[in-house]
């Protein structure tokens, strides 16, 4: 009885050491800067580092459309779907790689069901470049390829 108790503490303590060495690393992973969160701290920033990869919203989007040349709309189903959060991953990884002119805004594919189907987006990782007039440019399935899809196919 006792060694049976011994080994339940002893994996407790291990799971609660686990918990907090990942708690602790992704704490100090570094924050998406964006122009808004600049702002809000009144700090002056590096342009290099503002984030062009943003949750979409109304404010979003026509921020996005009068500070980029070019916007993508990411239909994406961060919950669920493999391709979506793989390239979600990896333009979080690669920001520097995105071009300075684009804003990449993420719309949830399970929620904004009216914006959804304005583009006629059938089914997640589908990304739409849209112009000044919200109106489409093109469209592509990323796979997960995220930044590598997003410069084959943005014009």
């Amino acid at each position: 009885m006792n060694k049976y108790l011994l080994v339940l503490l002893i994996a407790g303590l291990i799971s609660i050491a686990g918990i907090v060495y990942i708690n602790n690393k992704t704490s100090q992973q570094a924050p998406i800067v964006t122009e808004e969160v600049a702002k809000k701290q009144d700090n002056p920033i590096d342009t290099k580092i503002i984030s062009h990869y943003e949750d979409y919203s109304i404010t979003n989007l026509s921020n996005a459309i009068d500070r980029s040349d070019r916007t993508v709309l990411f239909f994406a189903a961060l919950g669920w779907c493999p391709s979506c959060q793989i390239a979600d991953k990896e333009f979080k990884a690669n920001l520097g790689k995105i071009p300075n002119d684009v804003t990449i805004l993420v719309v949830n594919y399970d929620t904004e069901k009216a914006f959804k189907q304005r583009y006629a987006v059938t089914m997640q990782d589908t990304f739409i470049q849209i112009d000044k007039n919200e109106r489409e440019i093109t469209r592509w399935n990323s796979g997960g390829q995220g930044v590598e899809a997003l410069l084959a196919n943005i014009k």
